[in-house]
């Protein structure tokens, strides 16, 4: 995960593209509504799904199929979280929110957080 000029870029590994159908995937600046640091992702998604499952250890593909809000979503066990709630209108993408695990989290929830992008 990557911040650019034009947005927040997440690209997933060979595996994860089998699960979310995309090989990456940019959240314009523009489009972002809130950004909050996961202690424990795992736990944050919600709703059926389309993806990969492995129970208490790790989640990647589409979540909240018939729960209203859709996630994109790759996490891990033991790897903390970044939840970016997006405006979908904005950002031309077919889910809300995407919440995925990564080492850095709080230095780039701070670094992403609306009042500073």
């Amino acid at each position: 995960m990557d911040i650019t000029e034009d947005g927040v870029r997440v690209r997933f590994s060979a595996w994860e593209r089998l699960a979310v159908w995309r090989g990456e995937v940019v959240v314009p600046l523009a489009a972002i509504k809130v950004v909050e640091q996961v202690d424990a992702p795992l736990r944050r998604t919600r709703g059926g799904r389309a993806g990969a499952l492995i129970s208490g250890v790790l989640k990647v593909g589409y979540w909240g199929l018939g729960a209203g809000i859709r996630q994109l979503v790759s996490v891990r066990r033991g790897v903390p979280g970044l939840r970016i709630g997006i405006d979908r209108a904005v950002a031309g993408l077919p889910f809300d929110e995407v919440l995925v695990s990564v080492p850095n989290a709080a230095e780039l929830a701070d670094a992403l957080a609306p009042s500073n992008a």
